[in-house]
């Protein structure tokens, strides 16, 4: 709010922005239709081109592609991992022990990022109403390790 008032609607020339209809200095812009449909408070603003639509496609392009989970937590996860199994087992173990040992290091590892994931409202909810987590075009079979 920047205490200026508009008296109605109209396009700003020299800057190609339109300007809503502003009648007092400290309420929001806003359009009747807009709160009408929506029934709640809000503070709309035009955002066209320039600088200020630059900045919107960057806040959006980054919030979008952002990591649900930052390499440091990934990678204090795995240290955490490393430092519960690396004094439990001998250096000179059975073959078949030290697969077991990878496939459980693996699986902590795994473990350990995913306990620190965080989920978003949309996310847990879509999952308790049976709408799953994941949404795929194709169908996927289960991947046994064997021997790594």
């Amino acid at each position: 709010m920047n205490g200026k008032t508009q008296p109605f609607t109209c396009l700003d020339e020299e800057t190609g922005s339109i300007l809503l209809r502003r009648l007092h200095p400290w309420i929001n812009n806003f359009n009747d239709v807009v709160l009408f449909l929506l029934q709640s408070n809000m503070d709309i603003k035009y955002i066209g081109s320039g600088p200020a639509a630059k900045a919107l496609v960057y806040y959006i392009t980054d919030y979008i592609t952002k990591g649900t989970l930052p390499m440091h937590v990934g990678l204090s996860a795995v240290i955490a991992a490393i430092r519960k199994t690396e004094g439990l087992y001998a250096t000179g173990e059975d073959p078949a022990e030290a697969v077991a040992r990878r496939k459980s290091f693996l699986i902590k590892c795994v473990n350990a990022m995913i306990g620190r994931l965080e989920l978003s409202h949309q996310q847990v909810m879509s999952y308790i109403v049976g709408g799953g987590d994941h949404y795929c075009s194709h169908q996927f079979v289960s991947l046994y390790w064997g021997d790594m």
